[in-house]
């Protein structure tokens, strides 16, 4: 009994120590990480010895340029025609396809002739009767061999013989429907067989040589265009083409403030439709701007984009740019300063007013 009293004392003491050890170290760590007395402070060095961050930047010459006005547009047809029948008839032969190109006069539709022929042929013959008749008074007259009322009356039979010939040569004439512009046949309104009445459309006809290209310029900017003034039209796959203005309209959308421009583009082979999107990129004055990459764009505090470039004591700046210029990978932009080192790499991670490292700073001197 004595023996296990021992043992149990042994342990209970053996608890007691660990669980004071346990709770003195315990209470040290707390002590000292609350106690700010005896926090050491980071040392002076530390703080200045801070890592400057490296950009590359380098000097660029600016370049005399236009500043461009880029709007934005759909090429059109100069006309689009509907051809008309002139004479009710059935359609008896479509000779000119869907797509065609047609010249002026080139046969799109025939009618059925009737018996228009015949009486073509008819009224010719009277008219040649009719003249007979008249140049013999005239002759008889000269001899006082027929009265005066005579001839009057000869020379208005011969006029309605004249008249007759025609009316139903006319109508001959519009049994074959022809292209009255030269364009491409883009629509059949009729097919063989069917009767058409007098000025029922049968076809139509886009004319798209040249094409046309309506934007709406701005009112701040419409001083420095003219009819006859170049421009340069792009299309959606990248292709270019000279265009011109043709007119300029003089009074201004009352909703917009806006003028209409209208801008012409060669198309002699008519192979470039209407209905394209296009940008009309159209020239203003001659401005000196430096020619950027886009990933070189920043953006300011309020969303204001412009460029960083470093002093020539390796100090970052900010200054907001315009954009007068700009194609699919570079942009031309005025409001730098001259002598400025623009930053090409890093610009993302440095703030206006940091100081900075500066790697390859001569490129481009």
């Amino acid at each position: 009994m004595q023996k296990l009293i021992n043992v149990n004392g042994s342990w209970l003491a053996a608890s007691v120590i660990a669980i004071g050890i346990g709770a003195y170290l315990l209470t040290a760590d707390v002590v000292n990480i609350n106690d700010t007395d005896k926090v050491t402070p980071p040392s002076r060095d530390s703080q200045e010895n801070t890592v400057i961050p490296v950009v590359q930047a380098s000097h660029f010459e600016q370049t005399l340029v236009n500043r461009i006005l880029t709007l934005y547009g759909a090429t059109e047809t100069d006309r689009t025609v509907t051809v008309s029948a002139e004479l009710a008839a059935r359609v008896t032969d479509i000779s000119a396809a869907r797509g065609q190109l047609m010249a002026v006069g080139d046969e799109i539709i025939r009618l059925r002739e009737g018996s228009l022929k015949a009486q073509l042929k008819s009224a010719q013959a009277r008219v040649r009767q009719a003249e007979q008749d008249y140049q013999s008074a005239l002759m008889l007259q000269k001899k006082k061999h027929i009265a005066d009322n005579q001839i009057i009356q000869l020379e208005a039979s011969l006029a309605e013989a004249l008249s007759q010939k025609e009316q139903l040569q006319t109508q001959w004439d519009n049994t074959v429907i022809k292209a009255p512009i030269s364009g491409i046949l883009n629509k059949h309104h009729v097919e063989v067989g069917d009767f058409i009445d007098k000025g029922k459309p049968v076809a139509e006809i886009l004319d798209l040589d040249p094409l046309v290209v309506h934007v709406d310029v701005p009112q701040n900017h419409i001083h420095y265009f003219t009819s006859g003034q170049k421009a340069v039209v792009r299309f959606l796959g990248g292709a270019t083409s000279e265009a011109t203005i043709r007119f300029i309209d003089r009074q201004a959308n009352a909703s917009t403030r806006t003028f209409a421009v209208e801008l012409t583009i060669p198309n002699n082979d008519m192979k470039i439709p209407a209905g394209l999107s296009v940008e009309a990129d159209l020239l203003m004055e001659e401005v000196m701007a430096l020619e950027i990459s886009p990933a070189w764009l920043a953006l300011s505090a309020d969303g204001e984009p412009g460029v960083k470039w470093v002093t020539t004591a390796n100090r970052v700046e900010f200054t907001p740019v315009d954009v007068v210029k700009s194609e699919s990978d570079r942009l031309w932009v005025t409001g730098i300063p001259e002598q400025a080192r623009v930053i090409t790499r890093g610009q993302g991670f440095v703030r206006s007013g940091d100081q900075v490292d500066v790697i390859n700073p001569a490129a481009g001197e």
